[in-house]
C-alpha cells in the first residue's frame, strides 16, 4: 500500500475526503470483542488500527499471511498497549483455523479475507472460489454460532459481475444475507481504494518510480474511488449501528474516468519533477467491465442518518437454488475443476455472465453462457 497526502488525496479524487466515523461509532466499540480476519491486508491492518484506538475489551487479528499478520500485531501492541490483543495465523478456509478466531466468542466479525485481484482471479478461478465463497461460508457459520455479527467487506464488481471476482464476492454475498438473521448480518460495498496494495493507483505511481510509461486501460472506462479511512469507516459504522438494512456503500461522489485519473497523477508527478514518457493505453483485460455500478440486483439505495452513507434491503433470495450452487461449487473446487466452477458460478449468479476469454480457456465444451459472453 503506498502511503498519501491529503492534498495528492483531494486532487486525485477530485473532492474532499468524507468523514464517515462518528463518535457514536467509536463509543459502541468501546469494551466490545471484534474479530477481522484478513487483517493483514489494506482494508484488515487499517480496520485493526482504528478498532484498537477505540478501546475494545479483546481484539482478535486473522490472516495467513505471517509477514503481514506480524507487522499489524507489532504495531497494534507498540500503539495500543493495553488492548487485549491476539493474532492467529490461518486460513478461512480451514476449519481449524476458523475455529481458533471465533474461540471466545467475538461479539463483532469483520470480514475482509478474500481474494480481491480482478485479472489474477481469472486465472484463479478455483482459489477465488474457494476462498471467497467456500471461506466465507465457514466465517459465516462460524460467527452463527458465536453468536457474532457479521459485516462482510464487498466490492462494487459483485453489482452485475462480469468477472470472477465480482461472481465469487456477488455468492458469498448472497450467503450471508440469506442467513435469515436480521440485524446479525451485513454487507458493505466498497469502490477501489486508493493506494490499497495492487490497486490502480499503486501500480500508476509504481510505473512513474520506474520511469516507465503511466499504464491506462482504458481512458473512458469509470470507476468509483474512496480511500482507505473512507472505505474503513463504513466497515465500522455497518459492524456497530442497531440497522435492519442489508447493504451499505458510502458516498464516493461521481465516478472518476480513468483517463481523467491518470492525467491527475501525471500532474502531480511532473509537479514532484518526475521524468517518465506519458500514459500507454494497455486495453481491458479479462473479466474488466468499461463502467462500474455500485447497486444492481433490485437494490434501491436510500440514505441513512448519517449523510455519508447509503443502506438498502436486499431482494429475496432463494436459498434453495443458492444452496444447490454452493454444493456444486465446493465439489468442483475439491476436484480443482475450474470449469465446473464456473458453471456453479452462474447457476448461483443470475446475472453473472463471465468473459468469453475466460471461457474459451476453461471449458472442455461451448454452452449458452458462453455464447452470451
Amino acid at each position: 500500500m503506498i502511503e498519501l497526502d491529503s492534498q495528492l488525496t483531494s486532487e486525485i479524487l477530485g473532492r474532499a475526503t468524507r468523514p464517515v466515523l462518528a463518535d457514536e461509532t467509536r463509543t459502541a466499540l468501546q469494551g466490545r470483542t471484534v474479530l477481522i480476519t484478513g487483517a493483514g491486508g489494506s482494508i484488515g491492518s487499517e480496520l485493526a488500527r482504528q478498532v484498537a484506538a477505540c478501546g475494545p475489551r479483546g481484539l482478535t487479528l486473522l490472516d495467513q499471511s505471517e509477514y503481514h499478520l506480524f507487522q499489524i500485531e507489532a504495531e497494534v501492541r507498540r500503539r495500543w498497549s493495553a488492548v487485549a490483543l491476539r493474532a492467529v495465523l490461518g486460513d478461512i478456509t480451514r476449519a481449524a483455523d476458523v475455529a481458533e478466531a471465533f474461540d471466545g466468542a467475538p461479539e463483532i466479525a469483520l470480514h475482509a479475507a478474500a481474494y480481491k485481484h480482478v485479472t489474477m482471479a481469472e486465472r484463479a478461478i478455483v482459489a477465488a472460489a474457494r476462498v471467497n465463497v467456500l471461506g466465507t461460508a465457514m466465517v459465516l457459520e462460524a460467527a452463527r454460532r458465536a453468536g457474532s455479527r457479521m459485516v462482510l467487506v464487498s466490492s462494487d464488481k459483485a453489482a452485475e459481475p462480469a468477472s470472477v471476482m465480482g461472481a465469487t464476492k456477488r455468492m458469498a454475498e448472497m450467503l450471508v444475507l440469506a442467513s435469515g438473521e436480521a440485524g446479525q448480518r451485513a454487507v458493505v460495498r466498497f469502490g477501489n481504494v486508493l493506494g490499497s496494495s495492487g490497486s490502480v493507483l499503486e501500480l500508476m505511481v509504481r510505473a512513474i518510480e520506474q520511469g516507465a510509461p503511466i499504464p491506462v486501460t482504458d481512458p473512458s472506462a469509470t470507476r468509483y474511488f474512496m480511500t482507505v479511512s473512507e472505505a474503513v469507516s463504513l466497515v465500522l459504522t455497518a459492524g456497530c449501528g442497531p440497522h435492519q438494512s442489508d447493504v451499505f456503500w458510502v458516498d464516493m461522489g461521481e465516478p472518476i474516468r480513468i483517463g481523467d485519473l491518470a492525467a491527475r497523477v501525471e500532474r502531480w508527478a511532473r509537479s514532484q519533477g518526475r521524468t517518465f514518457p506519458g500514459t500507454r493505453v494497455i486495453g481491458l483485460r479479462d473479466g474488466e467491465k468499461r463502467d462500474e455500478q455500485l447497486t444492481t440486483q433490485g437494490l434501491e439505495m436510500t440514505p441513512t442518518l448519517n449523510p455519508h452513507v447509503w443502506t438498502a434491503r436486499q431482494t429475496p433470495i432463494d436459498v434453495t437454488e443458492l444452496t444447490a450452487a454452493v454444493e456444486q461449487l465446493s465439489t468442483a473446487v475439491e476436484h480443482g475443476d475450474a470449469a465446473s466452477v464456473l458453471e456453479a458460478l452462474v447457476d448461483g449468479v443470475p446475472d453473472f455472465i463471465p468473459a468469453a476469454a475466460t471461457c474459451a480457456r476453461v471449458l472442455p465444451r461451448p454452452v449458452a453462457f458462453a455464447e452470451a459472453a
